[in-house]
């Protein structure tokens, strides 16, 4: 295992996961450093086996090492949400990283996006830009834990959501591709496109942004439908 991550924000992070919801099969986790490798990997290859235009994602060990090298960046300025069944078995992922002068997010270096434009757009601040990415859920294991993959989507939303929220004026930014932008306007996200695509981890994708108030406005109607287990 790599060694402890250094940065102005390592207090935030963690060395092992942390509880935030139980639900009856599965729980919902703060991603901690020693679980960060086994979340690379889950991503990978949930990505690996993922079909656009009928065909797989074409994904290499190279691709997986250039992951896990970003997932160790951006860990001590992200929250990494995981959900995980009985036997410790990630279900479903997804993370929020804030930008930091520390960060280049995947927006700036593929895609060319100028945050402080970005920022000025929204009477924000690059700071206040938070980047969500490693949406990934297994759909057999959700099954045999008695859930389905849409519900895991839509509370990993909700907790990336929350998280952004709490600072007042971040905005939310992302790379879809096609299958990922419609899913989100499917489910009430005012998700916009700001750029042109490109192939980016083996699919054509696009940046994208949430304002604060889309945010805000999609958690007020969002209900969980995944049953929670009293304290």
């Amino acid at each position: 295992m790599a060694g402890t991550p250094s940065s102005p924000f390592i207090t935030e992070c963690t060395l092992e996961r942390t509880l935030i919801r139980n639900f009856a099969k599965l729980n919902l986790y703060k991603i901690g450093w020693s679980e960060l490798h086994q979340y690379t990997q889950f991503v990978f290859n949930i990505y690996r086996n993922t079909f656009t235009d009928e065909q797989p994602w074409d994904l290499t060990q190279e691709d997986l090492m250039t992951m896990y090298c970003e997932d160790q960046t951006y860990f001590p300025h992200s929250v990494y949400f995981g959900f995980m069944n009985a036997n410790n078995e990630l279900v479903g992922t997804m993370k929020a990283t804030q930008k930091t002068d520390l960060v280049l997010l995947p927006a700036e270096v593929e895609y060319g996006i100028d945050v402080k434009q970005l920022s000025d757009a929204f009477h924000t601040t690059p700071h206040n830009i938070w980047h969500c990415g490693r949406l990934a859920v297994n759909k057999k294991k959700a099954k045999a834990a008695g859930v389905n993959s849409r519900s895991l989507f839509l509370e990993l939303l909700f907790q990336s959501f929350q998280q952004i929220t709490q600072h007042p004026g971040a905005i939310f930014l992302a790379e879809a591709d096609k299958r990922v932008y419609d899913l989100f306007h499917l489910v009430g996200v005012p998700m916009q496109q700001i750029a042109q695509g490109k192939t980016y981890l083996g699919s054509e994708t696009y940046p994208v942004v949430i304002s604060h108030e889309g945010m805000l406005e999609w958690m007020e109607h969002y209900t969980c439908d995944l049953t929670e287990v009293a304290a």
